[in-house]
């Protein structure tokens, strides 16, 4: 039988909520008004919101010193713009990286006029070592199932992403053993680590060394992250 590690379930159902007439968000982590003692930051990583937005309308987010974010579309897409003059349309298999050393503001605009947009916005507390400003955008592509696919790598923090069919296993070895793993599921089913996860629930793991996982429904996606110790 494999052995129990240190683990934490982040429920879908459980996730805090801020809805106003054009913004829906739900937070894994405590996050604006939302607290609750069992939903603090996992090492660096303190912000995993999925937000949708109505047509036309925009939201704002101010960042402090050393924050990295990422912008994962996950239908349609958005329009970016922020306090330094960068402007993009960022779509769905795109990812958008801001890391920033000093306090900046971005805009997130849905631009369709009767579809709703949704995404993924990530937050790390990046620590001052190692740390420089940067502003990058790439498209990465599914076509290539049943492996991780790189995202990023962000003062020590990594990110991958995955489709996979039903059935299918996957494996991720980590880079540093003191690291912690924080996996997201996009879309379908997986059993991780002996542990079921569904849609947009959420799983953070420490004190292992390598994460598997099998998909239990077709085109199954999910995200990995290895995590720096805050």
């Amino acid at each position: 039988m494999m052995q129990q590690n240190p683990a934490q379930i982040f429920k879908s159902e459980s996730r805090g909520q801020l809805k106003s007439n054009g913004y829906n968000c739900f937070s894994t982590f405590n996050f604006g008004n939302y607290f609750e003692e069992s939903r603090k930051p996992f090492g660096s990583l303190h912000v995993l919101n999925e937000a949708i937005l109505t047509p036309q309308y925009s939201t704002q987010t101010v960042l402090k010193a050393n924050t990295a974010v990422l912008i994962l579309p996950l239908f349609g897409g958005v329009d970016y713009k922020d306090s330094l003059g960068n402007e993009s349309f960022i779509g769905v298999e795109q990812i958008r990286i801001v890391s920033v050393e000093k306090e900046m503001s971005f805009e997130l605009t849905n631009s369709y006029e009767e579809e709703n947009v949704s995404y993924l916005q990530i937050g790390f507390n990046a620590k001052s070592q190692d740390f420089e400003s940067n502003f990058k955008q790439f498209h990465f592509g599914l076509t290539d199932k049943n492996q991780l696919i790189t995202l990023f790598e962000i003062s020590n923090t990594l990110g991958f992403i995955g489709m996979y069919d039903a059935r299918k296993e996957g494996f991720y070895s980590l880079k540093n053993n003191s690291n912690g793993v924080f996996v997201f599921v996009i879309n379908g089913a997986f059993e991780i680590e002996n542990r079921l996860l569904e849609s947009k629930d959420g799983l953070s793991l420490s004190g292992i060394d390598s994460l598997e996982w099998e998909a239990l429904s077709e085109n199954a996606l999910l995200i990995v992250l290895e995590i720096p110790n805050a």
